[in-house]
């Protein structure tokens, strides 16, 4: 939690959501630990807080096609990239308000981190419905 919160610190004071920077390819399923037991992304991620917004996001995975998410009635695929010891998420096809560009989260320890609007050098909103600058969905 101290690491989500320190990264969305980082984030809000960069004003954007993540660096660009992309590997390229899918990340495999690997943890962020050294164990080697694999990290499980499958699941219903929701925001607790239903005064902010009643978001949910199911992932879902396909054998060996990977991960796909549906949300808002949108489905497709969901791009997992590492960088370091973070990992992201990228829900293809699934555009926030305002650039309509596919959304992308932090993920860690079965929580989704997403930056819900930007500041005035980057402005652009995820979700208009969503009442939070920093949107924080659980895996049930």
């Amino acid at each position: 939690m101290r690491l989500i919160l320190l990264v969305a610190t980082l984030l809000a004071a960069a004003g954007c959501e993540r660096p660009e920077a992309r590997l390229g390819t899918e990340a495999t399923d690997a943890p962020n630990t050294a164990s080697s037991a694999e990290a499980v992304y499958a699941g219903t991620y929701t925001v607790q807080d239903t005064a902010v917004c009643a978001l949910s996001i199911i992932v879902t995975r396909r054998g060996g096609n990977g991960y796909f998410y549906s949300s808002e009635g949108v489905t497709g695929k969901v791009d997992i990239t590492k960088e370091g010891i973070e990992t992201y998420f990228t829900f293809v096809g699934l555009k926030g308000q305002e650039p309509p560009e596919d959304i992308s989260a932090t993920w860690q320890d079965s929580v989704l981190l997403i930056q819900n609007y930007g500041n005035s050098m980057n402005e652009y909103t995820r979700f208009g419905g969503c009442d939070a600058k920093y949107l924080e969905l659980r895996r049930q």
